[in-house]
């Protein structure tokens, strides 16, 4: 009760003031150069009456309605409307700037912002959609840390400026505490143990699901003992003993999944399904401290617990791209700008948006309201997961590592 008492209380202040422009603590704190405000008030003066057609994915209710009704609240404060356009899949909206392109529409395109990073990421600044210069301006950008390489790099690619980070994933387990020991769930390989002597209780989504994706990785990282020999640039000669180690363990690992592996859910929204009727016990999952809010909503077990391997975990940024042909570049930045504000950051942690350590909270006036945040007997602290934390790979390995699962162990 004591939780949920300091939830809602902090959410009832926050909601009464998420700045969209925050002018406090120079930028000269972490080196970036933001616009002056007579350089934002003429991008304020522009993005008003703009309809920003945010792309991203829409399998979750909670980021949903936090995007809508918090971030797109402040947003018509501007006058500017945010118009959230569900995906399946970001490549959707990434192919759709690409058509545009190609058909020779270059300022009128009908997307104006994607979620994004990674392989999508790269594929549109190889073909050069993105429009650059202006994520390190914006005004909130001096509470991001751009000297981090965890920030100015999106899966090694140097960002140059072509996306504003907005939410940190890291990835986790969720599960049932009354059916798995905390002792099974300590290392990778005591999970493995586990999974195999109680077989069907676990999935993963198939990549290149971005969970689907990741779990792999992960699982890539333990049958190669560590991630330390698939560091930098793509080397051929180190993925094909290293895709052939994983090949062997995770056909290994087949039998014991849920179905025997003759299926694998599409997506999270599918896995956190299976886990809510009991038909799995355990899942990875990139936003696995917001699982609260299904333990709350009563759609998942009391029992449900949240851990890092003692090995750690994969952690990555969640960025927010313009592109090149967008009408309304101005109201995109202006959302981008609301979403890095520090109470924006700490209301999405207080009500379990992303579920993970926000990424500007190290910067602000409210770092310490966001270390205070009571920590849910259904989750676990930011630190907990950060600990060993695992890089994510190049976008070239996760291709190549995507295409050998589906090879070497979907269609086996």
């Amino acid at each position: 009760m004591k939780f949920k008492r300091l939830s809602k209380l902090l959410v009832v202040v926050l909601a009464a003031s998420i700045p969209g422009v925050v002018a406090t603590a120079p930028s000269s704190a972490i080196g970036t150069t933001t616009w002056t405000s007579p350089q934002w008030n003429k991008i304020l003066k522009e993005a008003k009456g703009q309809t920003v057609n945010w792309y991203m994915w829409g399998g979750s209710t909670v980021i949903n309605d936090y995007v809508n009704d918090v971030i797109g609240g402040e947003a018509a404060k501007f006058g500017v409307k945010l118009n959230q356009v569900k995906l399946n899949a970001t490549a959707d909206a990434v192919n759709k700037v690409l058509g545009e392109k190609q058909a020779g529409n270059l300022t009128k395109g009908s997307v104006d912002m994607i979620w994004i990073n990674g392989e999508n990421f790269l594929t549109g600044k190889q073909a050069k959609i993105w429009d650059c210069g202006w994520s390190t301006k914006l005004p909130n950008a001096k509470y991001v840390d751009w000297t981090s390489p965890a920030i100015n790099l999106d899966f090694g690619l140097p960002v140059d400026g072509c996306e504003a980070p907005w939410a940190r994933a890291t990835a986790a387990l969720v599960y049932d505490s009354a059916k798995i020991s905390a002792s099974a769930v300590k290392s990778s390989q005591t999970f493995v143990d586990w999974v195999k002597k109680n077989p069907g209780q676990y999935t993963y989504p198939a990549p290149p699901d971005f969970n689907g994706s990741m779990t792999v990785r992960r699982l890539f990282y333990h049958a190669n003992g560590g991630y330390s020999n698939f560091l930098g640039a793509y080397d051929a000669a180190k993925f094909t003993p290293g895709m052939a180690k994983a090949a062997t363990f995770l056909n290994d690992l087949k039998p014991s999944l849920w179905r025997k592996g003759a299926t694998y859910p599409a997506n999270i929204g599918d896995l956190e399904k299976l886990y809510a009727n009991g038909e799995i016990s355990a899942y990875f999952n990139y936003g696995a401290l917001a699982s609260f809010t299904n333990v709350d909503k009563g759609l998942f077990p009391k029992s449900t617990r949240v851990t890092a391997f003692k090995e750690g975990m994969i952690g990555n940024i969640s960025y927010v791209t313009i592109p090149f042909n967008s009408p309304n570049k101005a109201g995109a930045q202006v959302i981008a700008n609301i979403m890095q504000s520090p109470a924006a950051q700490l209301k999405m942690q207080a009500d379990g948006v992303i579920g993970s350590p926000a990424i500007v909270m190290s910067k602000t006036p409210l770092s310490a309201q966001y270390r205070a945040l009571p920590i849910h007997p259904s989750s676990t602290s930011p630190a907990t997961l950060a600990r060993n934390a695992n890089p994510e790979l190049t976008s070239a390995w996760l291709k190549a590592i995507d295409a050998g699962w589906i090879k070497d162990v979907q269609q086996k």
